[in-house]
């Protein structure tokens, strides 16, 4: 008898572990995975034998999910649902709660997601982009080697954030960059949006006058929205900075920090729009204002390598002449998980 009961319980948990979502084809073909999205007419499906798979909808006879998920029609009602297998081709059984069963065409919806809950076992993601130029034009030969890692680990309620860049560039044999920019966040969720936010940076610079610089700042951060298509956050900290010149001068201020991290992913995740940006506001009389921010696009090539097309912005506003702007632009090819 206990036999039994323990037999029942492993083939309980097994097919517990292997619930999946499943789409047909319109060619006979049957595809299980877990959906991520819909969106611009692309039904993002993550399968453990071929990675994301991003299917046209029109090609979709019918699908359903084991989770709920948040549901848009194109006349803009939203409904959290699960799905069935419908019947006739090209629909879907949208489960109300509380409700029957509503036959609905795919074509009808505009999008679906989704919901991300806030407390994870452990998830880990993360992309490095690389580039190596050697080139030589009108005469003068340029050398740039660019480094940039960003990962995210986060389990519970708790985030952490590492970003690593380093950049080297020559032109003609004379270095005319040499920056090496290392930051560590560490993010505790209040609830689904807020949450509380701690901030530590360090950036050497081997070319500029502000030779290096140590930051920590701490406050409150919030969370606009975070699914399938991407995220966007806000936080604003207060804390320390500690400069040190070329000359060997040393200064610390306090500093008023905004920070914005958006990402937002394009046709079916083939396309990744990713923007960050955090300006710094010092309680130094010489400096009105720090502004560090980049814009970029990430193709997929597959579900772990990409290109990328990135442009970055390093500006420092002073009362006097000892600022700096610095605009880059870069092309190359990095790995996510």
């Amino acid at each position: 008898m206990l036999r039994r009961l323990v037999s029942g319980l492993v083939l309980a948990v097994l097919s517990m572990g292997s619930v999946a979502d499943t789409l047909w084809l319109d060619n006979g073909d049957r595809v299980s995975g877990k959906v991520e999205f819909l969106d611009a007419g692309k039904l993002v499906l993550r399968t453990e034998y071929a990675g994301t798979l991003s299917i046209s909808t029109s090609r979709i006879r019918t699908f359903t999910s084991d989770e709920p998920v948040l549901v848009r029609l194109g006349n803009g009602d939203e409904y959290t649902v699960q799905l069935a297998e419908a019947e006739e081709p090209g629909q879907v059984m949208l489960r109300v709660p509380n409700r029957r069963p509503i036959a609905t065409d795919i074509a009808r919806i505009d999008r679906l997601l989704v919901p991300r809950p806030l407390v994870y076992d452990m998830v880990w993601e993360g992309d490095i982009d690389a580039e190596l130029d050697i080139k030589d034009t009108s005469g003068t030969e340029k050398r740039d080697v660019d480094v940039d890692i960003a990962s995210s680990l986060q389990h519970g309620r708790w985030r952490h954030d590492m970003t690593l860049e380093y950049d080297r560039d020559y032109s003609n044999d004379v270095k005319t960059s040499h920056v090496l920019d290392a930051s560590y966040d560490l993010n505790r969720f209040l609830d689904d949006h807020w949450f509380w936010a701690g901030r530590m940076r360090y950036k050497r610079d081997y070319i500029e006058e502000l030779a290096r610089q140590r930051q920590f700042g701490t406050g409150p951060g919030y969370q606009w929205w975070n699914n399938g298509l991407g995220r966007f956050e806000t936080s604003l900290l207060l804390g320390r900075l500690w400069t040190e010149e070329r000359d060997g001068t040393r200064d610390k201020y306090d500093a008023l920090g905004l920070q914005w991290d958006y990402r937002r992913y394009l046709l079916g995740k083939r396309f990744e729009v990713f923007h960050n940006a955090e300006v710094l506001l010092p309680a130094d009389p010489a400096v009105r204002y720090q502004l560090d921010t980049e814009l970029g696009l990430r193709y997929r090539l597959t579900s772990w390598a990409s290109l990328s097309l990135k442009g970055e912005l390093d500006y420092l506003n002073t009362t006097d002449e000892t600022g700096y702007r610095d605009t880059r632009y870069t092309l190359g090819v990095g790995v996510g998980w």
